[in-house]
């Protein structure tokens, strides 16, 4: 076609770019407008545009951006069309700078604003990694104040989602009392969404009202109100509670689906009932449902914590029997249980095959567990030993977990100088010691009686902005009273009192011997 003479019109050319485009051949659509242009065919906005749409699509947002320059090189105007799909673009793509220089450009331009913009803007905001749903409540308000375009049922469930998404529930039900008020009502969604962020932020109660509602207005509930409901009820230890809905999901005529099953096996092995949770996995099977990698993650760190690693064992081979690919989870699960149980080889095992053969790799929580476990049965010199080895033959990146595991083996076997090096090589590495590394220092300190390392160490804590923690009191106050350092320990207790931190019952107890002198 771009051979022929006359070359066809710059119309056909597009149709054809845009039928590539629509197939999802961005590539081979990128390539035809190369070809066309140095074949001097004049392109024009809509060309441009289907040019754009397809760098969007493959995420070269660069490539998207620079179009821009092209068009007006070849004398042509950018329309909505153009910022419109740019805008997405840089909204799928995660670049939301970005895509709000575009909406400041077009409100430069004075270029009319319809719903799928809007709509794009909104969402982008929204679902982005950063996540701004406030600054979605804002464009929302600003919307209705210049009443450009008027705000839909979908706008709002977006922000409504994205609000209860970041824990911001108040704002979230302020937010659909203002949509009533402007005559749009709250839809299925809204209420999954609302159900959701009071579950998260704990309000079970309030959740269950407003689940109650829903059914006394004849609104028909979906399984995603019952599964966020009964997760909710799980997470707080509320298993009966999450029990009952669903028996009342069955008698209304709902079938539970995986997840539902999943998400009460999930309660009962919080609370420890296993059996339970087994039993519920067997009978999610004999309803023709199909257990899923998370299913069987669930039951499997069940049986580890109670060191039925057998059990758990027969659930993995299970899997690969029923093609069900196990994930880094399922393996961490095995070879923790298989740790705390005494099976230390055949977790060793497991790793390696997992690092040799076909398997998810192993990550550094893998290697954690395994560092734990030498530390637990007191091989600290093969923890240090298996740690260097990682770091120099499996390019292993350590984290805090890691050197907070070392650090505490090095400690409980008196190895401090070998433990304060640990601590200097983990800063060394830019990994920013937490509060619990300190505690493991603190205690070790006040142990070997180096009191005054151990209030340095504090003052250090302190510098650094890290926030003490019970934990962190009780160790002071232990150590400087067995140091024979009441007046020292009264004087931190009132710092740390002023602070809001509180002691328990048995430091409560030396803090008041140590303000009597004793």
């Amino acid at each position: 076609m771009v051979d022929m003479h006359p070359l066809p019109s710059i119309v056909e050319f597009t149709k054809i770019l845009g039928t590539i485009a629509k197939m999802r051949y961005y590539a081979t659509a990128i390539d035809l407008y190369t070809l066309m242009e140095y074949k001097g065919v004049v392109p024009f906005t809509v060309t441009f545009n289907i040019l754009i749409n397809c760098f969007c699509h493959m995420g070269q947002m660069d490539f998207a951006f620079s179009v821009m320059g092209k068009i007006l090189k070849w004398g042509c105007r950018p329309n909505v069309v153009t910022f419109t799909t740019l805008m997405k673009g840089f909204c799928v793509n995660d670049k939301m700078l970005d895509a709000l220089y575009i909406y400041d450009e077009m409100v430069a331009r004075r270029i009319r604003f319809d719903d799928v913009l809007y709509g794009t803007l909104i969402n982008g905001l929204c679902k982005s990694k950063i996540g701004k749903p406030r600054a979605a409540v804002q464009l929302l308000q600003k919307m209705e104040e210049r009443q450009l375009v008027k705000p839909n049922l979908i706008m709002y469930n977006t922000v409504v989602h994205g609000l209860c998404k970041d824990g911001n529930i108040n704002e979230a039900r302020v937010l659909c009392s203002k949509m009533i008020v402007q005559g749009i009502f709250p839809d299925i969604f809204t209420y999954s969404s609302l159900i959701y962020g009071l579950c998260r932020a704990g309000q079970r109660k309030e959740a269950r009202e407003l689940f109650n509602v829903m059914i006394e207005r004849g609104e028909q509930h979906d399984i995603i109100n019952y599964n966020i409901l009964m997760n909710g009820y799980c997470l707080n230890n509320k298993v009966g509670e999450a029990r009952k809905l669903f028996h009342m999901m069955v008698e209304r005529g709902e079938q539970p689906d995986t997840i539902t099953y999943t998400i009460l096996m999930h309660g009962y092995c919080l609370i420890d009932k296993v059996d339970e949770a087994r039993n519920l996995f067997h009978g999610m099977i004999e309803r023709g449902l199909v257990p899923d990698v998370w299913s069987y993650n669930i039951l499997i760190k069940g049986y580890c914590k109670f060191e039925r690693v057998g059990e758990a064992m027969n659930l993995l081979e299970d899997m690969f029997l029923k093609n069900l690919v196990p994930n880094i989870i399922t393996y961490n699960s095995v070879v923790d249980g298989l740790c705390k149980s005494g099976g230390i080889l055949d977790a060793w095992k497991l790793v390696d095959e997992m690092h040799y053969c076909c398997q998810p790799p192993p990550d550094v929580t893998t290697y954690n567990i395994l560092l734990e476990s030498l530390c637990r049965i007191e091989c600290v010199e093969k923890a240090i030993a298996f740690f260097k080895h990682l770091i120099f033959e499996r390019s292993f990146a350590p984290n805090v977990w890691s050197y907070n595991i070392l650090i505490s083996g090095c400690c409980k076997n008196r190895r401090l100088d070998e433990a304060i090096n640990l601590f200097n090589h983990m800063c060394f590495k830019n990994l920013v010691p937490d509060i619990v590394t300190y505690n493991i220092l603190l205690d070790a300190l006040f142990n070997g009686q180096q009191l005054d390392k151990a209030i340095a160490l504090l003052v250090q804590i302190v510098d650094q902005g890290i926030s003490p923690n019970l934990r962190t009191y009780n160790i002071l106050i232990n150590g400087l009273h067995k140091g024979g350092r009441p007046k020292t320990a009264q004087k931190i207790s009132l710092y740390l009192s002023i602070r809001g931190y509180h002691p328990d019952v048995k430091t409560y107890i030396i803090n008041e011997l140590c303000k009597g002198g004793l």
